[in-house]
């Protein structure tokens, strides 16, 4: 009896040991990987633009559609959905099959030097965004056509495809809006909240120590201060000269033309291929026929995913995926900054 006693208390203790041991382990590893995502996430736009990977060994190339043989052209097709951010939004707590702006752009920088990859087809889905990240994407769009001969890029439009994503999408030697896309937009919008006089009736008095006078420009608890304005409408007015160039240039459009329609209106997908913002109209099979036009041929459709390790199927697991409408939501409140910002975005 007392050796059966031992034996339990032995047992007990052993199990008891190892479900400690497996707790400090699960937390230790939940740590490890929250605090890597806060380093990642507190990283400005142009640091999560330059870690993009340029080795297409990052990701998984897998066959998604197309019935040509090994022979025929290897099309990547990548997704862009939502508003564009240079911020990377989900490095913990996100899936495998992100469409955000800045992993489109890992995906098309190691497409470049992915010998296998004779097309890009893009399908974009975005009322647009940051500035920066629309730029990199386009430039990343014309670097992957001239890195090697023949190689093209489609763009499939979706609900939205305004502002940034326009940008982004006149990059591309073929765009076909769906028969009920919304695009255009053309322009540069800076926005933020006045609540000065508010303040004011409810007693809140603002206390900032500036270096300059133009250093708290657009403060929201100070009235706005006419030079301020100015100041700032230069910029604004430079980033849409700009825009206005791209679009001339990649719809081979007079500057003159383009300004016409920059001022800031959206279009239907039949006024869009009125002014020639796009080349067609169609659907999932007038699309594919389409690339198929570009590629000369038959093609099969791919898609990158993530290389899934250990990490990264706990990352996705339910453990985490879970908490996405409490965690991932309050730390991107933490992390997104109050400032204005310019943005080639629809209003």
């Amino acid at each position: 009896m007392e050796t059966n006693t031992k034996i339990g208390c032995m047992a007990g203790c052993l199990v008891s040991v190892g479900i400690f041991i497996g707790v400090v382990f699960l937390f230790s590893l939940i740590m490890a990987v929250a605090l890597r995502g806060c380093s990642e996430m507190s990283m400005d736009s142009q640091d999560a633009i330059a870690i993009a990977p340029q080795d297409a060994n990052q990701f998984k190339k897998v066959w998604l559609s197309g019935n040509g043989d090994e022979d025929a052209a290897h099309v990547l097709k990548i997704r862009i959905s939502g508003v564009m951010s240079s911020q990377i939004d989900h490095p913990v707590f996100g899936t495998t099959d992100d469409t955000s702006a800045p992993t489109a752009l890992r995906k098309i920088k190691a497409a470049i030097n992915d010998e296998s990859i004779a097309g890009l087809y893009l399908e974009i889905d975005t009322p647009g965004g940051g500035v920066t990240i629309a730029d990199e994407l386009h430039d990343a769009i014309l670097r992957f056509r001239q890195s090697s001969e023949g190689r093209f890029v489609f763009v499939h439009m979706g609900d939205l495809c305004c502002s940034g994503g326009y940008y982004t999408a006149v990059g591309a030697d073929w765009i076909m809006a769906r028969p009920t896309t919304l695009t255009g937009s053309i322009g540069v919008i800076m926005s933020t909240f006045n609540i000065a006089e508010l303040a004011r009736k409810i007693g809140v008095t603002d206390v900032t120590i500036a270096s300059g006078e133009n250093k708290d420009m657009l403060n929201p608890l100070k009235p706005v201060k006419p030079e301020h304005v100015k100041i700032l409408e230069e910029p604004v007015k430079q980033l849409y000269d700009r825009f206005v160039g791209i679009v001339a240039e990649g719809r081979n459009l007079p500057v003159e033309v383009v300004r016409q329609l920059a001022d800031g209106r959206v279009f239907t997908a039949d006024d869009a291929l009125k002014h020639k913002l796009v080349d067609s109209i169609g659907h999932e099979d007038e699309a594919l026929e389409q690339v198929k036009k570009l590629a000369d041929g038959d093609v099969r459709i791919y898609g990158y995913r993530k290389k899934n390790g250990f990490m990264s199927i706990l990352e996705d697991s339910l453990l985490f995926e879970s908490s996405d409408g409490l965690i991932k939501k309050t730390r991107k409140a933490l992390i997104e900054e109050e400032s204005p910002r310019a943005e080639y975005r629809l209003r």
